[in-house]
């Protein structure tokens, strides 16, 4: 899981009998180091823990080993993609346990090691020969993570990384600041960190961003860093050196900021920020500067904002965020030199003009994607139901939050657009929004709803021939490998339907179950 696109079966089953099972038919010294690291980790997942990696290296004739022969086209590690193409690899095993892999590089290896890593789970690979020819639908297959309402600490982070990994997905859309707090260390505006983080450490240094891009990169995973403006920016104004770029908005409750695109210090501060944000994520292939939730009512507080309008020729606020977005991917793009691709949340309330390398991040409903088909831009589709993952959980104030969105409901989700829409969909994201989240919940709300958009987003034909039982019974397959490797995940059904899952899930929707007892 997920299934792969082409697979071609024989009849026969060969047992692993080899405890350390996997011979790397090459030389130790042959790879470098970030594809040792990659095979190490798959060799930790693959055989008991006094098997010694070092020794898995060699040439043998030996039955009931797995002897495996890598063809890796390109040496060169990669810290995102954009292709399918990157990540696809074809798998071919005899019945002599005879391996041969074929990629085109690291990203295509992890999913080849992770397809191998399944089918050798139980001691045993059925189907020899068996010819695996494998390639994602989509290059986008992501979730969202959020340390700006609670911390996630670095080793939490990477531990999502390798859950990501058995289940194909590869990206991390790291959304680190918020309103709440802005947990990355700054250098010339640190107070602007240690003014809203939680506790005395929790805040990252470019040291933990850069261990944690590198560590994404070699087990095919990329971080896409993820800071939000000209909303969602009070943390920038809690000291009183910066309490003008920002203006606190809200009823009752004071904890929502925009800033005040009018000034030039909002410009000093954000260019800064811009070059910390460079210096730390400069290897990744994206950043998302998300642009959305700006409340336009908050800026009525000032009435120099309105006097600056109308000297500029600025219309309503809409055209006022543009200027901001437009002067923030100046300072990007010209100032600083950066060249990763911008990604925006989108929605129809957010319906700002977008260049044509701009990539849509959409958020909203299905049925209001008509609101941006007429951009031909790239899209990353995380539609509000189902997708949104920490809905039905409340919110921070206690309060009633949308409903919980189901395994199953996500499972009825395909990736489409329009008829005559212009996007292009490159994927698709599930967000768990962290209100409600923290390390104690983290894995038990992702797992096992983001498996379920895994298949999804890497082969969605799968559901237009496999029979409901047999998905579930492979999702229940990836749930007892999760909990195998130690991940609190949640599960599928409970002990009676895991047994009797044709009994339990004949069919997908209640109203075919219906017309069949008719």
């Amino acid at each position: 899981m997920p299934m792969p696109k082409s697979i071609s079966k024989g009849d026969q089953v060969v047992k692993i009998e080899n405890k350390c099972s996997i011979k790397y038919q090459a030389n130790e010294n042959q790879y470098p180091d970030f594809i040792m690291e990659l095979l190490e980790h798959f060799h930790t997942l693959m055989t008991p823990k006094q098997c010694n990696f070092k020794e898995s290296f060699g040439f043998t004739n030996d039955l009931g080993v797995m002897k495996i022969f890598m063809h890796i086209e390109s040496l060169e590690q990669l810290y995102g993609i954009d292709t399918t193409q990157q990540e696809s690899y074809r798998l071919q095993i005899d019945d002599q346990l005879n391996i041969q892999i074929q990629v085109n590089n690291h990203w295509g290896l992890v999913r080849a090691l992770n397809t191998l890593n399944q089918l050798s789970d139980k001691g045993e690979i059925n189907h020899l020969p068996l010819i695996i020819e494998d390639e994602p639908t989509y290059s986008y297959r992501g979730i969202l993570i959020d340390s700006a309402r609670h911390f996630l600490s670095v080793q939490l982070i990477e531990r999502t990384v390798d859950s990501l990994v058995m289940n194909s997905m590869n990206t991390i859309h790291w959304h680190i600041t918020d309103d709440e707090s802005f947990p990355l260390l700054l250098t010339e505006y640190p107070e602007i960190t240690h003014s809203t983080k939680y506790s005395e450490n929790s805040f990252y240094t470019i040291n933990d961003t850069t261990r944690i891009v590198e560590y994404a990169s070699k087990r095919g995973v990329q971080i896409i860093p993820s800071f939000d403006s000209p909303g969602h920016s009070m943390s920038w104004g809690m000291t009183k050196e910066l309490a003008d770029i920002m203006m606190m908005c809200g009823s009752t409750i004071k904890q929502y900021g925009v800033l005040d695109p009018t000034l030039d210090k909002t410009y000093q501060v954000l260019e800064s920020i811009l070059r910390d944000f460079y210096q730390m994520f400069k290897k990744v292939k994206f950043v998302n500067f998300a642009g959305d939730e700006v409340s336009k009512t908050c800026w009525d507080q000032r009435p120099e904002i309105k006097l600056f309008m109308q000297e500029n020729n600025i219309n309503d606020y809409y055209e006022l965020q543009s200027y901001y977005r437009r002067r923030q991917k100046q300072l990007w793009k010209e100032v600083i030199k950066a060249e990763q691709d911008i990604i925006y949340l989108y929605r129809k309330e957010d319906n700002l003009p977008l260049d044509k390398e701009d990539i849509i991040h959409w958020w909203g409903y299905t049925d209001q994607l008509p609101d941006v088909a007429d951009k031909p831009n790239r899209i990353i589709l995380m539609d509000y139901f189902p997708l949104f993952i920490d809905a039905g959980f409340g919110n921070a104030f206690g309060n009633p939050y949308s409903v919980y969105h189901t395994w199953k409901e996500i499972y009825k989700w395909t990736p489409s657009l329009p008829e005559g829409s212009l996007n292009i969909i490159i994927g698709g994201e599930v967000p768990m929004w962290g209100e409600t989240n923290n390390q104690n919940t983290h894995f038990n709300k992702l797992y096992m709803r983001t498996s379920v958009i895994a298949e999804t987003l890497w082969n969605p034909k799968i559901k237009e021939t496999e029979k409901f039982a047999s998905f579930v019974k492979r999702l229940i397959e990836m749930e007892d490998r999760m909990t195998k490797q130690g991940f609190a995940v949640t599960p599928v059904t409970h002990g009676y339907c895991r047994k009797n899952t044709e009994l339990c899930f004949p069919i997908l929707n209640e109203n075919e179950e219906q017309i069949i007892t008719e």
